[in-house]
């Protein structure tokens, strides 16, 4: 029997990142993948000085789950160093945020963006309950949200059911809708790298519906 995946506890919406080495080119060696939980554990151990128990505790975790995910990225990144290969850091393949927020009124949408600024959920329509798309390639849809206060709308996209270079049609697309910011719940490297060519900002979402997520976003800014 598969044990169902526990949900991390997080402050705010993580970002994925991806650190390319110098002289590293396309097809020359994989990917380290990092599972951005495991990462999280490492940052408040090693570079915030917490213990090991304060940071299963902050995340909500076990202290021994907590002593696996850190063996974990420990290993994987000393590993990648020396083979000179890039980092991905993302969600990984459980990866479930607990929500701390609740969207606010039965149905609406919290303020999510700034004045001029346009919010992309990877996400099939407009109601705060839908659940946000793990993938973002993939994703049937996204629902844009502009810092205007008009309603937020729902697009088809490209990417979805195309066979190659999900992640390029979906990016382009953003583009052209005047995207700043976007959320799914996982980004693979070649996403992350043409997003962040396209200077939009990527954030994850792990099993949050559209209103938590926007719920989120909207208590980062205050």
């Amino acid at each position: 029997m598969v044990r169902p995946s526990k949900a991390r506890k997080m402050d705010r919406l993580p970002a994925p990142v991806i650190y390319i080495p110098a002289g590293w080119t396309k097809g020359s060696s994989p990917v380290v993948e990092v599972a951005i939980e495991d990462f999280e554990i490492m940052r408040l151990v090693d570079g915030r000085g917490y213990h090991l128990q304060e940071a299963a505790e902050k995340i909500g975790v076990s202290r021994s789950t907590a002593g696996r995910m850190l063996e974990r990225v420990r290993r994987e990144i000393a590993l990648g160093i020396e083979k000179q290969v890039p980092f991905s850091i993302d969600a990984g393949q459980d990866l479930l945020l607990e929500p701390y927020l609740k969207p606010k009124g039965a149905g609406g949408f919290p303020l999510a963006e700034k004045k001029g600024h346009c919010l992309a959920v990877a996400c099939q329509n407009v109601h705060p309950d839908s659940p946000v798309e793990r993938i973002f390639g993939r994703s049937p849809a996204f629902v844009l949200i502009q810092g205007d206060g008009t309603d937020p709308v729902q697009l088809d996209n490209p990417g979805f059911g195309v066979k190659r270079n999900a992640a390029g049609f979906a990016v382009e697309f953003l583009k052209q809708h005047g995207v700043n910011r976007v959320v799914a719940g996982r980004f693979g490297p070649e996403a992350l790298e043409l997003l962040a060519k396209s200077k939009i900002q990527v954030l994850i979402s792990g099993g949050l519906s559209l209103g938590q997520t926007l719920a989120y976003i909207k208590e980062s800014q205050e």
